[in-house]
């Protein structure tokens, strides 16, 4: 198709948030106009505004994530009746959370929305081979569009890491609804703590410490929405290590690895729940980092062993930096969000 590909974004996720980062914003501004997006819904982050008109011009009409529901039907049901191909967006099974997720009461009205949508798409772009294959009983295309990493965001750590008097940093990053997964393994955190003392910071960002002993030996810092306000201050922790542990559920196996090309890119070693966002192909060992199943002394002796070994820990954050950059990196891979809606636009 001559010309850059013209899509029209209906999102209820605000422009400053990872997720309309990572699936659109970003990715357009790394094609350099080739693909071009319309933005449908307009917010002063309190109130929408729900433009119909955006997808007139538009090659290819996209909704992502939660926003179809009842409030906004009419208008899916205006692109799906208008001849255009629609995409379904979509980075979370959210009809598979858990129940006490935070998310949970939000989304349960919405999903048959969602499935509505998803059955009658021209295609749906989702950023895991797990995701996929819950969509894999509708009719139309089903594609996996993997996350991808921005480096002009995850620079190199400020803090160095020639200092052999200063104490090993960990951080565990995550929006506040992992509290479930943070809890899973404060356990093992506690007896760290306890075991290195001051040889060890632990940094909670975006997730309270859910242990008084933890909160009383580590620091908090508040989650930030913003996403570039966001990996400039992970970058400035510049930690030695990064957690991400995942509870085994239907909802973590279809994430994405965003964390551990986060935690990649800027160089750090982490250390990951034994599951598919995380492992290699077939379920293979984890190209970012060791992983860890739910045995609570398997995750403090792996991250005691970083702890301990600066040499096992710079090898390890030079390969996962190396594969994030390389494998991940939005500017050598943008180009897969605009095959996509290249060949959706094309009816292929």
């Amino acid at each position: 198709m001559p010309g850059p590909v013209t899509v029209a974004v209906y999102s209820l996720e605000l422009a400053r948030y990872a997720c309309a980062r990572v699936r659109f914003l970003d990715p357009a501004r790394a094609l350099r106009g080739r693909l071009r997006l319309v933005w449908g819904a307009k917010t002063d982050g309190t109130n929408y505004a729900l433009d119909p008109g955006a997808m007139d011009a538009a090659d290819v009409v996209a909704f992502q994530r939660f926003f179809p529901m009842r409030e906004t039907w009419p208008l899916v049901e205006r692109a799906l009746s208008s001849g255009k191909p629609v995409v379904y967006d979509v980075d979370d099974h959210f009809a598979a959370l858990p129940d006490g997720h935070p998310l949970a009461g939000r989304m349960a009205p919405t999903i048959p929305y969602c499935r509505e949508l998803a059955r009658r798409a021209s295609a749906i772009c989702v950023s895991t081979p797990e995701l996929a294959t819950v969509f894999s009983d509708v009719p139309g295309r089903v594609e996996v569009v993997p996350n991808l990493i921005d480096e002009r965001l995850f620079a190199a750590p400020l803090r160095p890491r020639d200092e052999p008097s200063r104490p090993v940093r960990i951080v565990y990053a995550g929006s506040p609804t992992h509290m479930a997964d943070l809890e899973m393994i404060a356990p093992a955190l506690v007896r760290l703590v306890e075991r290195f003392g001051r040889g060890v910071e632990l940094h909670f960002f975006g997730c309270a410490p859910p242990d008084p002993v933890l909160a009383a030996a580590t620091g908090w810092i508040d989650f930030f929405d913003d996403y570039t306000a966001y990996a400039r201050k992970l970058a400035e922790l510049a930690p030695d290590i990064g957690l991400a542990p995942l509870c085994d559920t239907p909802f973590n196996r279809a994430k994405s690895n965003i964390k551990a090309l986060e935690y990649g890119a800027l160089g750090v070693a982490g250390v990951y729940s034994d599951l598919p966002p995380y492992q290699g192909p077939g379920g293979g060992p984890g190209p970012f980092g060791p992983l860890v199943g739910p045995d609570l002394g398997l995750w403090e002796k792996t991250i005691a062993r970083l702890v301990t070994e600066g040499g096992l820990r710079a090898r390890i954050a030079t390969r996962a930096r190396g594969l994030a950059v390389a494998d991940y990196g939005l500017s050598r891979h943008a180009r897969a969000f605009l095959d996509f809606y290249a060949g959706v636009a094309r009816g292929r």
